[in-house]
C-alpha cells in the first residue's frame, strides 16, 4: 500500500493494476472445466457423456460434431467413440497421426509427476430452471429444439475467439484462428433426477493455424474472456424463441431470466442437487471453520462432484415423467399445460429496445469505468440489456463495427470512443501539470491514529505531505485502504478544510463522508480543472492494460477528496 506520485502517473497506470478483462474476473452460467487426465477423459465419455444421468434401457446419448475445426478434420454428424478417443489421445481421427506438438505433458505436484496436457475443455450451457421445467415436465418439445438452436448459435459466435500461441523467433503472442472441434452432448436431468436441460460442449485442445498451416494447441485466453458473451448469445436466442412460442419472460438481477407462470417454489423443489450441495457446504464449514475464508465457488464445485449420487439404472422416460408428475399438485400440472398451449405469436419489428438503444446503454455502462473495452463486452452487455428482442446477433455485431470506434491494429478486438480518450487525457494532463504545484495537503497534521500499522502510517504521512494536485493511493484488498482514508479525511477536516468525497457507489462515499451528495460524471474532471486538491484512491482495480501510445492513459474507479 503506498501513494504513487504524479510524475509516475503513466507508469503506474500500465504497471500497477489488474486487467478487468482477465479470465480470473470472468463469471457466468456457461461453466467451463478442463480435463487433464487421459484415463478420466475416456471414462467421462463412456460413463457420462454417452449415458447422461440415468440409463434408459441401454439407450445412449448421441453426440454431434460441430465447428469449423471439426469440418477440417472430416468430422460431421454423430460422434463415434473411435474419433472422440483419438482426439483425446491427440491423434488425427482419420489417420491416427499426432495432431498437435506436445510441449509439456506432465508437471510436478507434491514431488510426483501428474498429467498436465489439456485434453479438452467442457463448456456446459444450461437454461434457467423454469425453462427445464416447462420443456421437460411441461412436455413442450419446442423448448428442447430452441435450446439446441441457441447452443449452436452461441458456439458459432464462441468459435471466433479460438486462438493459438505464437512462440517462434522469441515471440510471446497469441493469434486468432477462429476454429475448434467440438462434440456436443445434450442431457436432460441432474444426478438427483430433477429436470435439468443442459448441453456439454467438449472443445478439444486443438486448432488449425492457417498462417503456419498446421494444427496447434488451443489457447483458451480469449475464449474465457468471451464466455459471458457466449452465454448472453445463448440466452438471447433462447429467449427470442420462447417469446415467439407465447411465453412471457422477465429478466432477473443475477443475469438470467425466468418464465412467468413457473413459480420459484416449483424451481426450488426440482433443484435437489443444488440443495444437497448447500447442505453439504454448511456441514463442511461447521467441521472445518478454517475454510470459511476460502473460495466458496471452488468448494461448491468440489462438493458437487463428491455428493453425486450413482446413476439410476433401468429407468425409462415414462418412469421419469411419472416421478416428476408425482411431485406436482393438480393446479401446478394444469398451469404447465396451459403454458404449453398458449398461442404462438410472430416476432414483429416493434422492438421495445432497439439495437442502437442496447449498444448505447452498453457504452454508457462500460465506458463509465474503462477507457478501452473488448468489443465482445459491448455485445455481451447489449444482449443482456435487450434479451429476447427482435434482432439477430449479426445485426448487433454489424452495428458496432459501423459505429466509428477508435481501434488499435495491434489489438483489433478492443475499442474505445474518441470522447472517452479526450476526457481521460484531459484528466491526465491536469494531473501532470499539478506535480509539485501545491502546498502540502496538511502542513501541520495532528498525531496519527496509533491503530494504523507502520505501512499505513507511512502512506498517510506521504499523502498529508504531498504537494501534488492529484495523488494516487493504492493497496491490495484487505490492506485497510478505507481505514487510512478515514484518517486522511479527519486530518484534512481538522485543518479547517472541507472534504468532498466522490466514488462510483454511494456506500463508498458514506463510509468517508457524513453528507453524501450525487455528482455528474464530469464533476471529477471539472473539479481538477477548477483547482480542487485531489487525493485519488483506487476503489477497485479495474483499468485496462496499456495498449501503446494510441491509447493515452488508463482509467479506473476513483475517490476524490477536496
Amino acid at each position: 500500500m503506498r501513494p504513487v506520485h504524479q510524475n509516475r502517473w503513466a507508469w503506474w497506470c500500465s504497471s500497477y493494476t489488474t486487467c478487468t478483462l482477465s479470465p480470473c474476473n470472468v463469471r457466468g452460467m456457461v461453466t467451463a472445466k478442463t480435463q487433464h487426465n487421459l484415463k478420466n477423459a475416456q471414462e467421462y465419455f463412456e460413463e457420462h457423456l454417452c449415458v447422461g444421468d440415468y440409463y434408459d434401457q441401454g439407450q445412449r446419448v448421441a453426440g454431434e460434431w460441430i465447428g469449423l475445426g471439426a469440418e477440417r478434420l472430416g468430422l460431421a454428424g454423430k460422434v463415434r467413440a473411435e474419433d472422440f478417443l483419438r482426439l483425446c489421445e491427440n491423434q488425427h481421427p482419420a489417420t491416427g497421426e499426432k495432431l498437435t506438438p506436445e510441449l509439456k505433458t506432465t508437471r510436478n505436484q507434491n514431488g510426483q509427476k501428474v498429467a498436465d496436457r489439456r485434453i479438452f475443455y467442457d463448456f456446459t450451457f444450461s437454461p434457467p430452471k423454469s425453462v427445464s421445467i416447462a420443456g421437460l415436465i411441461g412436455e413442450d418439445e419446442r423448448i428442447l429444439e430452441a435450446h439446441a438452436h441457441a447452443v449452436k448459435s452461441a458456439l458459432r459466435e464462441f468459435e471466433a475467439f479460438a486462438a493459438t500461441r505464437i512462440r517462434k523467433n522469441g515471440a510471446q503472442n497469441d493469434r486468432l484462428t477462429g476454429n475448434f472441434a467440438t462434440a456436443r452432448f445434450t442431457h436432460d436431468t441432474s444426478r438427483a433426477l430433477d429436470p435439468h436441460l443442459h448441453t456439454h460442449c467438449i472443445v478439444f485442445n486443438a486448432t488449425f493455424d492457417p498462417v503456419e498451416n498446421r494444427w496447434k494447441a488451443l489457447q483458451n485466453y480469449e475464449l474465457l474472456r468471451a464466455r459471458k458473451f457466449a452465454e448472453n448469445v445463448y440466452y438471447h436466442e433462447l429467449a427470442r424463441e420462447l417469446r415467439s412460442f407465447g411465453y412471457q419472460l422477465h429478466n432477473r438481477a443475477r443475469g438470467d431470466f425466468q418464465i412467468e407462470g413457473v413459480s420459484e417454489e416449483l424451481c426450488d423443489r426440482f433443484s435437489k442437487q443444488h440443495t444437497q450441495v448447500d447442505e453439504a457446504l454448511v456441514k463442511l464449514l461447521k467441521e472445518k471453520p478454517e475454510l470459511a475464508g476460502g473460495n466458496f465457488q471452488d468448494l461448491r464445485e468440489q462438493l458437487a462432484t463428491t455428493e453425486r449420487t450413482r446413476k439410476q439404472k433401468d429407468l425409462g422416460r415414462e418412469e421419469l415423467q411419472t416421478l416428476w408428475n408425482a411431485q406436482l399438485t393438480k393446479s401446478e400440472r394444469e398451469s404447465l399445460d396451459q403454458l404449453r398451449n398458449i398461442p404462438e405469436k410472430a416476432l414483429t419489428n416493434e422492438k421495445r429496445i432497439s439495437v442502437a438503444e442496447a449498444v448505447q446503454w452498453a457504452e454508457e455502462h462500460l465506458f463509465d469505468r474503462n477507457s478501452v473495452v473488448l468489443e465482445c463486452q459491448l455485445w455481451q452487455e447489449a444482449l443482456g440489456r435487450a434479451r429476447g428482442e427482435n434482432f439477430t446477433i449479426s445485426e448487433l455485431t454489424d452495428f458496432t463495427r459501423q459505429r466509428g470506434y477508435v481501434r488499435d491494429k495491434a489489438h483489433p478486438n478492443q475499442v474505445t470512443l474518441r470522447e472517452v480518450l479526450m476526457r481521460e487525457w484531459e484528466i491526465v494532463q491536469t494531473a501532470r501539470e499539478g506535480v509539485a504545484a501545491m502546498h502540502p495537503l496538511v502542513r501541520n497534521p495532528h498525531p496519527i491514529n496509533p491503530k494504523l500499522d507502520d505501512e499505513q502510517q507511512r502512506a498517510i504521512k506521504a499523502l498529508l505531505a504531498s504537494t501534488n494536485t492529484v495523488s494516487v493511493f493504492r493497496g491490495g484488498a484487505g490492506t485497510g485502504k478505507s481505514f487510512v482514508l478515514n484518517e486522511l479525511v479527519g486530518q484534512v477536516q481538522q485543518s479547517g478544510r472541507q472534504v468532498v468525497v466522490l466514488a462510483p457507489q454511494r456506500q463508498q462515499v458514506v463510509e468517508q463522508s457524513p453528507q453524501p451528495r450525487a455528482f455528474r460524471q464530469k464533476s471529477v474532471r471539472h473539479g481538477c480543472r477548477d483547482g480542487i486538491r485531489c487525493s485519488l484512491r483506487q476503489i477497485r482495480q479495474a483499468p485496462m492494460p496499456s495498449t501503446g501510445p494510441t491509447w493515452p492513459g488508463q482509467r479506473s474507479r476513483w475517490q476524490f477528496l477536496e
